[in-house]
């Protein structure tokens, strides 16, 4: 069904271009917040644009490739990075976004298990590019199972080795989903975002509540995070556990928190942001082996990324 919408809106934006040129224009004159509207309307139709020809790219390599498993996961992997780096491009251009990403080889070699924080939809984008793009390193995602009405996210998403989690599922299920995915990991990277959720002071709000109720002994630690939310244990010991000696990499950013929410983004405020990341790997063997103190680690981490983006937030 989304197939055939995107390349509806397509079509849509494409004919009626003129119009909604002249209305960004317009509205960006009134409003003076940087052409925000225009900006985000020239990014809708490149993004269809892109997706329908990443699906036509599909429909060519599957037919040929559907017999030979290790080259179509090559393939598709190049189609991955290709479409990732296409909208980040796009993104960083349109909204004059100035990117830069502080130990990027920190995640290498592999196995590493990547640890990001959430503030926007372009994370992903963010990892992609800058960690597994230069060394054309493989990673295995842990996303949310909304992102599946994609339909580019949909068909090479659950072609390639990665787990969409429902977060409205049976818990265990999804444990036991996420330990499947370290199976023959290799050299691979398995990615999660220990928040689960994008940050909002209204979210941060509602964690700390969560945990104060649930796990009261971090209720000091949690109230100590003030620009990230608290982090959910469940699917980190999980990694942990399933792979008991590789390595963790943190993954710190900030700059793209006005790209959290649909109001925030025709705000306007992302546009010429700063956007800043920090990667700092941690040893196996510095890592606890209990859970508690693992979560208490996790926690100290985490703290860590809190105060990258506050640090920076301040610069």
């Amino acid at each position: 069904m989304t197939i055939s919408l995107y390349v509806t809106a397509w079509v849509l934006l494409t004919v009626l271009a003129p119009a909604w040129l002249v209305a960004g224009v317009v509205i960006g004159a009134i409003r003076r917040r940087s052409f925000v509207t225009l900006r985000l309307l020239i990014f809708a139709w490149f993004f269809f644009g892109i997706a329908m020809i990443a699906l036509l790219r599909l429909a060519v390599v599957f037919p040929w490739l559907r017999g030979k498993p290790d080259e179509l996961h090559t393939r598709l992997f190049k189609l991955q990075q290709w479409w990732s780096a296409t909208l980040l491009k796009l993104a960083g251009a349109l909204l004059r976004l100035d990117i830069r990403i502080e130990h990027a080889d920190e995640a290498w070699p592999g196995p590493t298990i990547l640890l990001v924080r959430h503030a926007s939809i372009l994370d992903t984008l963010l990892t992609s590019v800058y960690i597994q793009g230069p060394r054309q390193w493989h990673v295995r995602y842990i996303l949310k199972q909304e992102l599946l009405f994609d339909p580019c996210l949909d068909i090479v998403g659950n072609a390639l080795p990665n787990y969409f989690v429902d977060r409205t599922g049976n818990r265990q299920r999804e444990f036991d989903g996420i330990r499947a995915l370290c199976r023959d990991l290799g050299d691979e990277g398995i990615l999660i975002y220990p928040e689960g959720t994008r940050f909002s002071l209204a979210k941060l709000a509602r964690a700390r509540e969560r945990v104060r109720e649930q796990t009261p002994e971090l209720t000091e630690a949690a109230a100590a995070l003030t620009h990230v939310l608290p982090p959910r244990p469940g699917g980190v010991l999980t990694l942990l556990d399933a792979l008991p000696e590789v390595d963790c990499a943190f993954f710190a950013h900030r700059g793209l928190e006005g790209l959290g929410k649909i109001k925030d983004i025709f705000s306007g405020s992302v546009v010429g942001s700063s956007v800043r990341g920090k990667i700092w790997r941690v040893r196996r063997s510095e890592i606890p082996a209990t859970d508690r103190e693992q979560i208490e680690w996790l926690y100290e981490q985490w703290a860590l990324v809190d105060a990258f983006v506050k640090d920076t937030e301040i610069e």
